[in-house]
């Protein structure tokens, strides 16, 4: 039984990473303010770790496209701290990536900082591209990832979450890409 359903997980991956391919999109694993799991970050961004411990053959692969775990990483105005609730989020993630060191390719992991409109294209390049590095930091120090998987990206306002209200916290956030080989 447990082979037969990880032959449909693979047939799955296969398609949502053939589907994701074709369409030139990011497909994304929303998972808000909420603390992420470990297996769910998994599951989603390292499908081919299913496979990893078989005694079996396994087919999951890694996916083709770009797979991102969107993170409402709160920061206050101005500011690129992590607060408590921040570190919180990111204990998930962290061990996610902690169990895969050594088999993350060099920057293959990007962590997208991003940052509200309100102050110059020149501060809020800076913040966010700050906002991924203390993500970076603190994914390292705390949980021992390898700090060469991953790239912080400061995208500034190119990317505003919700754009009809573009003071919103929610585009003050940190995103999480895994790019494909």
């Amino acid at each position: 039984m447990k082979k037969n359903h990880t032959v449909a997980f693979a047939a799955l991956a296969i398609a949502v990473s053939s589907a994701s391919a074709f369409a030139g999109e990011r497909e994304t694993l929303m998972v808000g303010r909420a603390a992420t799991q470990a297996s769910q970050v998994e599951e989603f961004l390292f499908p081919e770790a299913a496979c990893e411990n078989t005694q079996y053959m396994c087919m999951a692969v890694r996916p083709s496209g770009e797979r991102s775990i969107g993170m409402d990483i709160k920061f206050a105005t101005g500011s690129s701290d992590l607060t408590a609730d921040a570190k919180a989020q990111l204990d998930g993630l962290g061990k996610a990536l902690a169990a895969r060191n050594g088999k993350l390719g060099q920057k293959e992991i990007v962590i997208e900082g991003h940052a509200d409109p309100r102050g110059s294209d020149t501060l809020n390049q800076a913040l966010s591209a700050r906002r991924a590095e203390a993500v970076v930091k603190h994914l390292v120090a705390a949980y021992g990832v390898d700090g060469k998987a991953l790239a912080p990206v400061g995208r500034g306002t190119a990317d505003l979450k919700d754009p009809k209200n573009p003071d919103a916290a929610v585009n003050r956030r940190v995103e999480l890409v895994r790019k494909p080989i």
